[in-house]
């Protein structure tokens, strides 16, 4: 048996040298360049092509390279196939930071200071405290349900919003579409933190700005498929929306005509609110191929009706 490394050729390099560390036995090979495609049982994939499954006639399970599994095509891959995510600790911590420094640099107007700085204005600005600051988090997964807890620890008032009930210590939990509203109503910012699914595709449109208080600040980090782009433009143009701080993207790099680029409230991040650490998350992939081999259930493994 082999395993398969379907990535990015810098990042499949550091994977191999890792995964051999603990299974100096088994043959780590990355795609295209695959002695065998029929000894392949086990596939490491980020972002792979959308056939990439068809190559191996014997793959049993798909280990994502990260926290999501919607760049592995789940819609198309056949039933016996079983899909894995990674979760990381250090994701969760990179995640919370990034969301905090957004929710920071939003609340003591840094984009405003910057601009002023550029005309050598100097003009003080109100800005608000983390105690009077109302945050709503959208989804409340491994990710989201630890970034809305640290939160409170630090004293910001914390909704969350999910698909199924959620019980998180200082945390106001809402759950299905009817309580949308409950869930965003007095908050000032909208955290995007859920996984991409059928139900979730488009969620951040104007239908859901249309329900937020005027001038509510949106942070996108969980997928680009989560956001309708030209309503966000409207919704800023509209004052619906007075910032957005957004690190996902329908097409990534964003193209250099897009115009998010043009538009002073829209802070551009290039997809770094967190990344796969290789070193904390390489036994997670090394015990997912162990208990593959001897019949085990899978760490982490992913319904294929759920997507998440």
């Amino acid at each position: 048996m082999s395993i398969a490394l379907i990535l990015n050729r810098a990042r499949a390099e550091e994977w191999k040298v890792e995964i051999n560390k603990y299974l100096p036995e088994i043959k780590v090979e990355i795609f295209p360049e695959i002695e065998n495609y029929d000894a392949v049982e086990f596939a490491l994939c980020w972002k792979p092509e959308a056939d990439y499954y068809t190559h191996f006639p014997n793959l049993k399970v798909i280990q994502s390279g990260g926290a999501g599994i919607d760049h592995l095509f789940p819609k198309s891959i056949s039933s016996h196939l079983r899909i894995c995510r990674i979760i990381d600790p250090s994701l969760k911590s990179d995640m919370f930071e990034h969301v905090l420094t957004c929710l920071m640099h939003s609340m003591k107007k840094f984009s405003a200071y910057i601009n002023e700085k550029e005309k050598k204005h100097w003009q003080p600005l109100l800005y608000k405290s983390i105690g009077e600051t109302r945050v709503t988090i959208l989804g409340l997964g491994e990710i989201g349900g630890y970034v809305a807890e640290r939160l409170v620890q630090l004293g910001f008032n914390v909704n969350g919003w999910a698909n199924s009930p959620k019980n998180l210590k200082g945390v106001n939990s809402f759950t299905g579409m009817n309580r949308l509203r409950s869930a965003l109503e007095d908050t000032d910012f909208m955290v995007n933190i859920l996984p991409l699914t059928d139900a979730t595709k488009g969620i951040l449109s104007c239908d859901l700005f249309n329900l937020c208080p005027k001038e509510t600040v949106l942070v996108n980090v969980g997928r680009g498929e989560h956001l309708v782009e030209s309503d966000l433009l409207d919704a800023i143009d509209g004052k619906k929306i007075a910032e957005a701080y957004l690190d996902v993207f329908h097409q990534e790099p964003l193209p250099q005509d897009h115009p998010f680029w043009d538009c002073p409230s829209i802070v551009i991040t290039p997809h770094v609110a967190s990344r796969t650490n290789i070193g904390s998350s390489v036994l997670q992939v090394v015990d997912n191929y162990r208990r593959m081999v001897d019949g085990r259930p899978l760490l982490n493994e992913v319904s294929l009706q759920k997507g998440y």
